[in-house]
């Protein structure tokens, strides 16, 4: 990652606690989910040390309950720091994957994400996971990109006022 000072300010600048934009963002998971036939989406923010989830659709047990995992878990740390779309379609046979607790322990096997880029900094992905090895085709990273944008509008749309310093 480039700066991660400046990501993290970037994000700071967001009312990302916003209940509404959580909803609307929770919503944009559910369409994904259901646009790429896959039973889980999120809207993930990477930090430092974790990620958390802005927005999610279909996750059951500790994930769901906890809202992010340790940056050491995550499959979207990798479309941040890539900057560029990440597939992994089967996490089991794969070697960076295959040794990741939400692989051998949760079960994830597939894996989809495109990074979310406001202001130049790429925050998070917008992904699909599912317990299902499986192909993801071009048409599916497409619909995830115009998720994507439609994130990064809605992120931009919830700054925060600029704090202003009096001498």
């Amino acid at each position: 990652m480039s700066d991660d000072f400046r990501r993290m300010a970037v994000l700071a600048g967001i009312d990302i606690d916003n209940p509404e934009l959580r909803r609307r963002l929770d919503a944009l998971s559910e369409r994904t989910a259901a646009l790429l036939g896959r039973p889980s989406s999120l809207v993930s923010m990477v930090l430092d040390s974790a990620q958390f989830f802005a927005g999610s659709y279909g996750l059951d047990g500790w994930l769901g309950e906890m809202g992010g995992t340790p940056i050491e878990w995550s499959f979207c740390v990798n479309a941040v720091r890539s900057g560029q779309s990440y597939v992994v379609p089967d996490a089991a046979a794969d070697a960076l994957q295959s040794g990741n607790p939400l692989v051998y322990i949760d079960g994830i096997r597939s894996y989809a994400g495109v990074p979310l880029v406001v202001d130049g900094e790429v925050l998070g992905a917008h992904c699909v996971l599912d317990k299902a090895p499986g192909e993801f085709t071009p048409d599916d990273l497409g619909e995830l990109r115009r998720g994507a944008d439609e994130i990064v509008a809605l992120l931009s749309s919830y700054r925060l006022p600029s704090p202003v310093i009096v001498p």
